[in-house]
């Protein structure tokens, strides 16, 4: 699979970072309300500052000076959309995590009705352990696994999280770690043997490797793909590595206009021949 990608070429494929909101907690919820107040108060503030600039060159010149202005406060409406917020942890699981982990725990909290429980990144295998065979928890499935990219993020790239489910009980977790460019967390195929293709799709589109995996290979991508499609500075239109190739036209029409479309694009289709 050949392929050639000039980003001068293509101003398309130019990577613009998103600005990177943190992962949801009581304590990041709290801080963006906190800083959400303290942004209206300075606006209110410059308001109140220009006004009183308007009405002292109003009095000098003689002339009327303007209205002061009004804070208006912001009606309640039952039929707002509210936003299930995090709060602290109620439910005895993650008591019981708590409880059993101690220091490793770093937040457990609720949110929508799911239980989140973050730990550190050194003992996430502990916590996959406890929660499978620990008789008050019992989680004994991986629902899911999955991972997001954070290229802003303040001590931290990547968030890992792990679905877990009690089937007996109906009752789901959450287990959250965040790991920095590198870092290998614990295979959870130690554990839940299902985690392999799981672990292997998140190494595929993200780059995120895990230790003592059995094949720590790529799954949905060839090994010859360049980049992890899921990372938040891969371009959203790819890097051009697809191969096009119209073999049913025989008018040559199709092909024609594929590559007039692809060299806009900065994508070579040519394929490569030896001399």
């Amino acid at each position: 699979m050949s392929h050639v990608h000039d980003p001068k070429a293509a101003p398309n494929r130019k990577i613009n970072l998103p600005k990177t909101a943190p992962v949801p907690s009581p304590g990041a919820h709290a801080a963006d309300v906190k800083a959400t107040q303290a942004a209206e108060e300075a606006k209110w503030q410059k308001t109140l500052a220009d006004y009183e600039i308007a009405r002292a060159n109003a009095i000098s010149e003689g002339k009327e000076p303007p209205k002061p202005p009004v804070r208006h406060a912001v009606k309640a409406d039952a039929h707002d959309m509210r936003w299930p917020v995090p709060v602290e942890a109620q439910d005895p699981d993650l008591h019981r995590l708590r409880e059993l982990l101690g220091g490793a725990v770093e937040e457990c909290f609720e949110q929508a009705g799911e239980l989140v429980c973050q730990v550190k990144k050194e003992a996430i295998l502990d916590a996959l352990t406890i929660c499978n065979q620990d008789v008050a928890l019992r989680y004994e499935m991986l629902a899911d696994m999955t991972a997001t990219h954070y290229p802003g993020g303040w001590g931290f790239n990547f968030s890992i999280v792990y679905h877990l489910t009690c089937i007996r009980r109906r009752k789901r977790l959450r287990l959250r770690i965040l790991i920095l460019e590198g870092f290998e967390p614990e295979s959870a195929t130690q554990v839940y043997p299902g985690a392999n293709w799981l672990e292997r799709e998140i190494y595929d589109m993200l780059g995120v490797r895990f230790a003592n995996h059995p094949d720590m290979t790529r799954i949905l991508c060839s090994e010859e793909w360049e980049g992890h499609p899921l990372r938040k500075d891969y371009p959203a239109v790819g890097l051009g590595q697809r191969d096009i190739d119209c073999r049913e036209d025989r008018s040559g029409v199709l092909t024609r206009k594929t590559m007039e479309a692809a060299g806009h694009l900065g994508i070579n289709l040519k394929p490569l021949k030896a001399e």
